[in-house]
């Protein structure tokens, strides 16, 4: 008795288990219906629809997620959806993903015949619905209370199905309420390159320049045109284009962002190891834009993937090295940003490649979720850039500020030189005295070494009258016969300050690289 009872149960479940679900199209708001789908893919990609009408449920695979991915390698997927309605109510199909290569619609009439819609990006007709992000398709014929629709589709990059099943009223309300989102997001991306736009032109900087072409490529043309499908917007032939090249495009805006990030770290210099790691990667990517213009789709989208995955987790941990660890920023907390703009990019990054993969499901959501990390990371990376521009500014403000100082110090020695010609001739003092004052830092040096050599200043000055007096002090230490160290040591300077002084003293005085410096000085002297 309890082996019939299990049985009974057993094919009770089984055939509630197997039983297509019908989805109620009066009620069904405005959601993916992905779940409710049945799926088989088509190895051979030429089954006839009346084979595929003929399989058991069983033959399909049961909806996971309500957003069907198809994967990435260009085969043919078949998708079954059963839904209820009644005789007053037309009912849409709604795909909400552009960026298909092929779709064709089956279905049965009152009269049992087969109609058939061919549509996607490359079999658009005059008179399909297209709304920028999506097609339409009027279900008025399918039979009714219940019909079936069979979508045969196809996309050589990927396959991403969002679809819905929704009355003509639901369907107008949703989009209207979804695409303003999407023109606000439009519109502040627009106002942040118009940002960039003018400050370089007010700075001719090339940061500026290389984070509008990041922009350009990869929010306008990428996430708007290609991703959100708004390619369609332009013509199909354009939209066709980018969708051919979508990773030619991407590549292009990488290479353009990793030139960024190594111009605003400066990772020659601060994190050398690194900056051969992103020259690596520039590479990578320069590969994948060759492969997308010879449109090997199944070769650039895995590369991509790890490409986009590995590049977006560098900038991360690069800008957090610099500014962070090194301390770029420290009396700039605008530059700290830059950092913060690029941990949203990293973690959706993430997410998104782990979601194409299918380790973890693809939602609804997960477009807005790129969108609004990359709006993020305009909105930070341009205070950052900010930051940097008025960090920039303070240091040259300073700098002409010291400038300043030193002439109006030049001018006054100039005017007491005046003053004492008709004075008494000062005591002259020994070269071994000069010395010594100099070693002891005594604040009488300079004007006593003036006195006591006023013939070599005189030359030094005739020479080039733009030095300044810390140059004149560096020459009176050369003078003394100082070598660099010691003269780091009594000026207590940095050995590397000392050598960019003695680099712009040589330029000023014309002395060219072959010669040494130290002797010209001395030959001026004896010349003297």
């Amino acid at each position: 008795m309890k082996t019939i009872f299990f049985l009974v149960a057993f094919i009770i479940k089984s055939s509630i288990s197997l039983a297509q679900p019908v989805i109620q199209v009066e009620k069904q708001s405005f959601v993916n219906v992905g779940k409710s789908g049945y799926y088989w893919q088509d190895t051979l990609g030429n089954t006839p629809f009346e084979q595929v009408e003929q399989f058991k449920t069983g033959q399909f695979s049961k909806g996971t997620s309500s957003i069907f991915n198809g994967g990435t390698s260009g085969k043919v997927w078949w998708m079954k959806l059963r839904f209820k309605r009644n005789s007053q109510t037309l009912p849409y199909l709604f795909i909400g993903y552009a960026n298909i290569d092929s779709i064709r619609l089956y279905y049965r009439d009152m009269q049992g015949k087969i109609n058939t819609i061919n549509s996607g990006m490359f079999n658009l007709q005059k008179s399909d619905a297209t709304l920028g992000t999506g097609y339409v398709f009027p279900l008025q014929q399918v039979k009714a209370p219940v019909g079936d629709i069979y979508i045969r589709m196809r996309a050589m990059n990927t396959l991403l199905v969002p679809v819905k099943l929704v009355t003509e009223s639901v369907l107008n309300h949703a989009l209207i309420k979804d695409y303003s989102m999407q023109l606000i997001y439009v519109g502040i991306a627009l106002m942040i390159l118009i940002f960039h736009a003018f400050m370089y032109i007010v700075t001719r900087s090339k940061l500026f320049a290389l984070y509008m072409a990041r922009v350009i490529l990869l929010y306008f043309i990428v996430m708007v045109c290609y991703l959100q499908g708004y390619g369609l917007l332009l013509g199909q032939q354009v939209a066709g284009f980018i969708l051919v090249h979508a990773h030619f495009f991407i590549a292009l805006g990488y290479i353009c962002t990793i030139l960024f990030n190594r111009y605003f770290l400066k990772l020659k210099r601060q994190l050398p190891q690194l900056n051969n790691v992103f020259t690596a990667l520039m590479i990578g990517w320069g590969m994948i834009m060759i492969c997308s213009l010879w449109d090997a789709r199944s070769i650039t989208n895995a590369l991509t993937q790890v490409l986009f995955l590995l590049t977006s987790l560098l900038f991360l941990f690069s800008s957090t090295q610099v500014i962070i660890v090194r301390g770029y920023a420290k009396n700039n907390l605008l530059i700290w940003c830059y950092v913060f703009g690029w941990i949203p990019v990293a973690l959706v990054s993430i997410y998104f490649v782990f979601s194409l993969m299918e380790l973890i499901p693809f939602q609804p959501y997960n477009f807005n979720l790129l969108t609004l990390a990359g709006i993020i990371e305009g909105i930070l990376i341009s205070l950052g850039l900010f930051g940097q521009r008025l960090r920039l500014l303070a240091r040259h403000n300073a700098h002409f500020r010291r400038q300043r100082i030193l002439l109006h110090e030049q001018m006054e020695g100039y005017r007491e030189q005046l003053n004492r010609k008709h004075e008494k001739p000062a005591e002259q003092l020994s070269l071994k005295a000069l010395t010594e004052l100099a070693r002891s830092r005594d604040p009488s040096f300079m004007k006593r070494f003036r006195e006591t050599e006023t013939i070599f200043v005189t030359e030094l000055l005739q020479i080039s009258p733009q030095l300044l007096l810390a140059e004149l002090e560096l020459c009176a230490y050369i003078r003394l016969n100082f070598d660099t160290k010691e003269i780091a040591r009594t000026c207590r300077l940095s050995v590397r300050a000392v050598e960019s002084r003695k680099y712009r003293i040589r330029k000023k005085l014309g002395i060219d690289a072959e010669t040494n410096m130290h002797a010209w000085v001395l030959n001026l002297t004896k010349s003297s």
